[in-house]
């Protein structure tokens, strides 16, 4: 599974701290999800697409 989720947090100027924040993440969840390629659960999944203003599949994808 690929993932745009660094490229969209980039060109929406939004930080991983606040990611984390407004969707009661850790930080380290967040850095792992973003930078190591990392799944995350559904529900998570959706609180990151909700924030983003994106739908999941705009932001995972095969």
């Amino acid at each position: 599974m690929k993932s745009r989720l660094k490229e969209i947090l980039e060109d929406k100027g939004i930080k991983q701290t606040h990611l984390a924040k407004v969707t009661g993440a850790n930080k380290s969840t967040i850095n792992r999800i973003v930078n190591k390629g990392a799944i995350p659960a559904l529900p998570l999944a959706y609180k990151i697409a909700k924030e983003l203003d994106k739908h999941i599949e705009d932001i995972w994808f095969e």
